[in-house]
């Protein structure tokens, strides 16, 4: 039995909001401020194909269906069953229809063989619009009071995220759009990933993720600083004059557009 250790007692709300748990289940789902901005930064238009491919639990999946008024089709991936079980779960409460949901690693949906647009494997370009938000070390994640991750660990990401960015880019229309998002904090996972992207597809730009509600980026090499205004870094306690309160949970948006084939 552990003798000593740290306990946390709330004696204050930071917002007055009463539990929603099992309130308007139909239309209600709570999601944190920075992953509601992403949905809006990705801007889907109704008749879009658009492939979400880390979509469990589905809060940003099914907020993207709602932008798009239920109107064309939404590609879930996600690779482990109790998450599409769930995913599937909060899809049914929302009453959906356009959103298409498979249990598939997305590092493996894409084959340069396929054609299909509509179910993995999934072919090139066939994308409109692709929201990317990978496995990370979640570090802007709160509360948070102690963390067990391995430097080894935290180190790792980046080589696996990579390998969904590639096939995302293979799998976006010209013309279509790319958000990257990470619910953590270091620049291995954030900016570095942007500047790796531009240095290695010269057919991705990378264009403001409007709506801005959070901070610019860090400058890393690779980025100038017209371009680490243009992405978003949300952190806690910040004091960013947007009109919003924005302590948030730790959180990185990037926006690309794909624009021409490369010489």
């Amino acid at each position: 039995m552990v003798k000593t250790g740290l306990a946390v007692q709330i004696t204050e709300r930071k917002i007055e909001l009463p539990s929603l748990s099992g309130v308007l289940e139909d239309q209600i789902f709570l999601q944190n401020l920075p992953s509601i901005v992403a949905s809006h930064v990705l801007n889907p238009q109704p008749g879009d194909h658009v492939l979400d491919m880390c979509s469990a639990p589905g809060g940003k999946t099914t907020h993207i269906a709602q932008l798009m008024c239920d109107k064309g089709t939404v590609i879930a991936l996600e690779k482990v069953q109790n998450k599409v079980d769930k995913l599937r779960t909060n899809i049914k409460k929302q009453n959906l229809n356009c959103i298409k949901v498979f249990k598939c690693d997305s590092t493996k949906a894409f084959s340069e063989d396929s054609k299909s647009s509509c179910e993995p494997p999934l072919g090139r370009e066939v994308f409109d619009r692709i929201l990317l938000d990978p496995p990370c070390s979640a570090l802007g994640q709160r509360p948070q009071i102690t963390n067990t991750l391995k430097l080894s660990e935290i180190s790792s990401y980046p080589s696996y995220q990579w390998c969904f960015v590639a096939d995302a880019v293979k799998m976006l229309k010209y013309g279509g759009t790319l958000v990257y998002s990470t619910c953590t904090l270091p620049k291995q996972e954030n900016e570095m990933m942007v500047a790796r992207v531009l240095s290695t597809f010269p057919e991705m730009i990378l264009v403001s993720a409007d709506p801005i509600v959070g901070q610019p980026g860090i400058l890393v090499d690779g980025l100038t600083y017209r371009d680490v205004i243009k992405v978003q870094r949300f952190l806690p306690n910040s004091d960013v004059d947007s009109g919003v309160d924005i302590d948030t949970i730790g959180f990185f948006i990037a926006k690309f557009k794909k624009i021409h084939k490369p010489l």
